[in-house]
């Protein structure tokens, strides 16, 4: 019988009672649609539907492929987590007989609904908030580095898998999910294409299998934080936050590493670059994540706002003004108060700079000392609003002055001429010259003075003389006024020292008459403090030895148990890899030289082989052969190749996990030792 649709998911889910075996999942309802019918948020895998059962609500997987160990592998996972305890996971049942489908039982997975937003909605909704963004890094890397700790993996960390709820951060979704009880088996998904290694196989299934998609997303949410618009740029959120498949498997020609590898920080090109180095390994081959990015380095690159020069500031440097050196272009700075890396900080506050926007912290909140009046403030008031210089124009033409210039210029050649020649007498030429120079420059000033631009500007002269009169007026009010301020201070402070000297009288017979009091008081608590300190300090010893004590206690039950279970997890794969290289072993004798025909090697060679000690393709290696006479480099890889095609067809009937039984009787031994020591830890706890 073919395994059920959405579709028909879709038409049992509509009546529960009749679907669901779990008494609660049949007294509730599906959320609906527009359309009134289930609302199924289907994947590449299993439907889902949220199911309302009174004041609870559950995500209910209905899978869309039948998987022969599906159970087996989801009990190994909840054992597991139940064990470790990881606070990113939500509980779950694995129900065999769970939805009730054209009149076959099929199973379902019931799991807690998740009341939160996807990881790429979220990040969408803060992507002008940078605080956010680095305050959700580091939680990717603390959600990370717990799930190393505790020995799985989740297999397909996508934004879909992740919901940020109440500011912590879920996973759901735990099919392709590892765990060290499934060493040695394979992974029936390879995640979401833009989230996984291009060379990620359904072989790749280990504790390792995270690494690669933990960087995309941790590189993302940094490079965002940093630069908002690469969004938009790269179309994030559109089944990506960033990168996407292509960008993992041609990365000369990704736009978005480049992006990265030519950021104007050099931090970011850094990131870029090792996240690029990534994509050259084998996936096993890719290292964790450990968060190293967040720190910050000792020196932050800072750009001059005048010539563009880079300026190297040590980020342990204290509160100044920092200066450069080509241009004397400053800039106050300040220690970074947040968590935000100063790299990162000074990179925002420079963007902030450019586009106008307020920078993420304020950085000097210290009180400053209140100056003394300035009456310079009012020189701004005064300034033009156009800073650009207009150039005087007349009204008039100057025909007029040209005209009576070039007159009096012929007039006084021909003078000269005529002085020269005798004709006027030597003493009047310089007279009457100095007399045409003077008229020139009276009717100049004549001219001159009937311009309607000097009128103008004997106006503004006017009020400019006007206006420093009220100046001078105004500065003398401001430095009376400072005058009569100082008198008052200086009044004040002898006030002020009068006042204090009663009040230290006061105080003095005060005190005096308090510690006569104090003296009787003090007399009858002596006694009970000292009891009373001495109590306190062997209850604070009594409680440190317990503490000391359960806490130990604790650690070791703990280290134990996870001893137990890697134990475990090797004994099985120890196993299991005996039984492949026995059934391999017995496989290969199966097929002797003498049944077989071999390039190159007839039956005189075959002679010589078996007296050699080789019978069967099991007794084949490729050193060993050519030391038989005869047989050389051909024969010798003919002879490999045979056993090879052999190995090849032996694989498919190889073993590839061990038998019910002996799973059962591996995990029934080391549960055996396991289970008293968790109860002896969880009793140690309560």
């Amino acid at each position: 019988m073919p395994w059920p649709t959405p579709q028909d998911y879709n038409e049992a889910i509509q009546n529960p009672d009749y679907a669901f075996a779990d008494p609660e999942l049949q007294s509730g309802h599906a959320e609906l649609d527009q359309l009134g019918l289930p609302r199924a948020r289907t994947g590449g895998f299993a439907s889902v539907y949220r199911m309302q059962c009174g004041e609870r609500h559950w995500a209910v997987r209905c899978f869309l492929r039948d998987f022969p160990d599906q159970q087996k592998r989801y009990a190994a996972i909840s054992g597991h987590l139940s064990r470790m305890r990881v606070p990113y996971t939500v509980g779950f049942t694995f129900l065999p007989r769970g939805i009730r489908v054209r009149g076959q039982w099929y199973p379902i997975l019931k799991m807690e609904w998740v009341q939160g937003e996807p990881l790429n909605n979220y990040i969408e909704k803060h992507l002008e908030s940078s605080n956010t963004l680095l305050s959700l890094a580091s939680r990717w890397v603390q959600l990370v580095q717990t799930l190393q700790q505790a020995g799985l993996a989740h297999g397909d960390l996508q934004h879909g898998n992740v919901f940020v709820v109440q500011g912590d951060l879920r996973l759901i979704d735990y099919d392709g999910m590892y765990v060290p009880a499934l060493s040695g088996q394979v992974s029936h998904e390879v995640g979401h294409r833009n989230y996984q290694h291009p060379l990620r196989t359904q072989s790749d299934f280990g504790a390792y299998v995270d690494n690669f998609s933990a960087w995309v997303i941790y590189v993302a949410i940094i490079a965002l934080a940093v630069d908002p618009r690469l969004w938009e740029r790269f179309g994030g959120g559109d089944e990506c936050l960033l990168f996407r498949r292509k960008d993992f498997e041609q990365p000369d020609g990704s736009d978005a590493l480049h992006a990265l590898q030519t950021f104007p920080d050099e931090r970011i090109r850094s990131l870029g670059n090792v996240f690029r180095s990534l994509l050259y390994l084998e996936p096993q081959q890719t290292p964790p994540l450990d968060g190293q990015q967040l720190r910050p380095p000792a020196h932050i690159v800072i750009t001059c706002g005048s010539c563009g020069q880079a300026l190297r500031v040590p980020t342990d440097r204290g509160r100044g003004q920092i200066r450069c050196p080509s241009c004397g272009w400053q800039k106050d700075w300040a220690p970074s108060p947040s968590n935000i890396p100063d790299w990162v900080q000074d990179h925002l506050d420079h963007e902030r700079s450019q586009t106008g926007k307020p920078a993420l912290d304020q950085r000097d909140n210290d009180t400053q000392p209140i100056p003394e009046p300035d009456a310079t403030w009012i020189l701004d008031f005064l300034r033009p609003a156009d800073n650009t210089i207009q150039a005087m124009s007349f009204a008039s033409s100057v025909a007029v002055e040209r005209y009576v210039l070039g007159l009096s210029i012929i007039g006084t050649l021909l003078l000269v001429l005529s002085t020269q020649a005798g004709i006027v007498a030597t003493s009047t030429a310089p007279l009457a010259i100095l007399l045409v120079a003077l008229l020139n420059v009276g009717l100049w000033l004549h001219r001159y003075s009937l311009e309607p631009a000097v009128a103008e500007f004997a106006e503004l002269k006017a009020k400019l003389r006007a206006t420093n009169g009220e100046i001078t007026t105004t500065m003398d009010n401001i430095n009376a006024a400072n005058r009569a301020k100082k008198k008052r201070r200086d009044k004040d402070t002898v006030d002020q020292a009068k006042i204090a000297k009663e009040q230290k009288s006061v105080e003095w017979k005060e005190s005096k008459e308090i510690a006569a009091c104090q003296m009787a008081f003090q007399s009858v608590l002596s006694s009970i403090n000292i009891r009373r300190q001495t109590i306190i300090q062997q209850e604070a010893d009594a409680l440190r030895k317990i503490q000391s004590d359960v806490g130990k206690k604790d650690a070791a039950l703990t280290q134990e148990i996870v001893r137990l279970t890697q134990d475990e997890a090797t004994e099985l794969t120890t196993l299991l890899k005996a039984q492949q290289k026995q059934h391999m072993l017995a496989y290969l004798r199966r097929f002797t030289l003498d049944a077989t025909t071999i390039s190159g090697v007839g039956p005189s060679f075959k002679l010589r082989l078996k007296i050699a000690g080789f019978q069967s393709a099991a007794d084949i290696d490729a050193y060993r052969v050519q030391r038989v006479k005869g047989i050389g480099p051909s024969r010798a890889a003919s002879l490999v190749a045979w056993r090879r095609s052999i190995e090849s067809r032996a694989q498919v009937t190889m073993p590839q996990a061990l038998s019910h039984s002996e799973t059962t009787a591996i995990q029934t031994k080391y549960q055996s030792q396991r289970r008293p020591l968790e109860d002896e830890r969880d009793r140690g706890r309560r």
